[in-house]
């Protein structure tokens, strides 16, 4: 096996001949002025394995990840063919006895075409691990960032729910972990910033982030969205808009703080975090006014139904105990900041008045107050 990582123009490898592993065609070595040296198939020749456009960028930072696996002492193989799956890694490693396929993704992929290499590899019995090119993510303020579908599919896929992304101009990891979506392509993310030369493969791959939650950064987010004109607004938001000023008389700004809370779990919902709380912050208040019991098993029971009725939007489909955790960590919060209270197992009373405040100050020192570090 031969690779073109870091060659010069030689015209001693021009005299040399060499062939694809993957179809055994004979290739042409570049060596030009404009593009990172490559090898390409002679004209005419298809081969059966896709072959996807690489940037300098993308090509680089291949470049960077292979040497520092070779510190890692992960006997990496670059763009190795794996011939029972039709599938080439950017990357082999082999990381304490695991084998890896490191891909690193710089461009568009589709759904259909991420699942079925994912699926691949671990068909092989190699473990996937995506990582996403810096230049892909884009902060949107402190600790947010905008995380589309394309980024969701590697969250997803990741058994920590993290992304982990790699610039090869700052030479470093970025780790986004513990996400927690605030609108559907808007999250907020506990950040890491790893230099390349200080990073652990085993740690950076194998271990989970220490939990870490800046309620400030939280807090902002929710007064950025109530000094904001809510000119355009999706359907169900909208929906939920009408329905607040129907039964409470409460325009969007003013929702009540407690449809704003960082549930670690509701990455589940596409839904803004506002909208799936607020329909179900309006199914308990209305119980609490007519003093009547909060059943945990009713609350779930309502979140349901308006996933049915689709007020409520899922990001990915989800067990039915992964939706009894999110409802119950959102709960469990309430319990905790005294707005809800357990007098038996799973059941609640409204433990203080849910009344509208009709000052703007008011409602953001009451954010404030709830999401205090």
């Amino acid at each position: 096996m031969f690779h073109l990582l870091g060659a010069r123009q030689s015209q001693k490898l021009k005299r040399r001949r060499f062939f694809c592993p993957v179809c055994g065609g004979e290739l042409d070595v570049k060596l030009g002025l404009q593009k990172a040296p490559h090898f390409a198939h002679k004209q005419n020749k298809s081969c059966s394995i896709d072959i996807e456009p690489e940037s300098a960028y993308h090509l680089e930072g291949k470049r960077q990840l292979y040497v520092w696996l070779k510190t890692q002492q992960a006997s990496p193989i670059l763009e190795p063919y794996i011939k029972n799956i039709n599938q080439r890694p950017d990357i082999m490693a082999k990381i304490k006895g695991r084998m890896l396929a490191v891909e690193y993704q710089c461009a568009t992929l589709s759904s259909d075409v991420f699942q079925k290499r994912t699926e691949g590899f671990k068909q092989a019995g190699i473990i996937p691990q995506w990582i996403v090119g810096y230049s892909r993510i884009q902060r949107a303020a402190p600790s947010f960032y905008q995380l589309s579908a394309f980024h969701w599919q590697f969250i997803n896929a990741s058994p920590s729910r993290e992304l982990i992304c790699y610039c090869p101009e700052t030479r470093s990891f970025c780790r986004l972990s513990h996400i927690i979506p605030f609108y559907t392509n808007h999250s907020y993310s506990s950040v890491q910033t790893i230099p390349i030369h200080r990073a652990a493969a085993y740690d950076l791959f194998f271990t989970e982030p220490t939990p870490s939650f800046r309620y400030s950064s939280w807090t902002k987010a929710i007064h950025r969205f109530r000094h904001k004109p809510h000119r355009f607004i999706s359907k169900e938001t909208n929906r939920l808009r009408l329905l607040f000023y129907e039964k409470r008389q409460t325009p969007l700004s003013f929702l009540p703080t407690e449809v704003f809370v960082p549930v670690i779990k509701g990455a589940v919902f596409k839904s803004p975090v506002f909208v799936w709380q607020g329909f179900l912050y309006l199914f308990i208040t209305d119980l609490g006014y007519k003093r009547a019991p909060i059943r945990f098993s009713a609350v779930l029971q309502q979140c349901k139904l308006h996933i049915h009725k689709k007020n409520i939007s899922l990001r990915y489909e989800c067990s039915k105990d992964c939706l009894s955790d999110v409802v119950k960590q959102y709960i469990d919060f309430l319990c905790k900041k005294g707005f809800l209270r357990e007098t038996q197992k799973e059941v609640y009373v409204l433990n203080q008045p849910a009344e509208g405040l009709r000052s703007l100050q008011d409602l953001i020192e009451r954010d404030r107050s709830c999401f205090i570090e």
